[in-house]
């Protein structure tokens, strides 16, 4: 007998997960709510240290958003101290250091976060932004092509 039920279980949508719901509200620019999402996530105490490094790292970024930079670096750094070569939260804290005007800074932080994850495209892209305005246009050109390859 043909159990309809039986047949259509493997399109049913699963129900987003926590992380997820924090990262649709981060997107939205939410950021209340996606602190509050991921700070419970936070509090778990069953977190491997790569999800524990990407929930910190995302909680900077919401900060950011809510224009609390010093409290981002802080989640940043909280990062950076469970998976010190973790490459998202190196690239925004090299961020950061663009936004303020240190250049040299991001650029030593973008290069770090390649020498950890060469494939994580945004480094490459941050660092020829960087390259750029430190006048460095061949080296620019470069990291724009290789955050090319790598992002599409």
């Amino acid at each position: 007998m043909f159990n309809l039920q039986r047949f259509l279980a493997p399109l049913r949508r699963k129900p987003p997960t926590p992380y997820e719901l924090a990262l649709r509200a981060l997107a939205r620019g939410e950021y209340d709510e996606a602190l509050q999402r991921l700070g419970a996530l936070l509090e778990e105490g069953t977190l491997r240290d790569e999800e524990r490094a990407a929930i910190s790292n995302k909680q900077g970024v919401a900060l950011i958003g809510l224009q609390r930079r010093d409290e981002a670096r802080r989640a940043f750094e909280a990062a950076l101290d469970v998976r010190p070569r973790y490459a998202p939260a190196l690239v925004n804290i090299g961020n950061l250091h663009l936004e303020a005007g240190e250049t040299e800074a991001a650029v030593a932080r973008y290069e770090t976060a390649i020498a950890a994850d060469d494939r994580y495209g945004p480094a490459h892209h941050n660092l020829a932004v960087a390259y750029k305005r430190l006048g460095r246009t061949e080296d620019s050109v470069r990291e724009l092509r290789r955050a090319g390859r790598l992002l599409h």
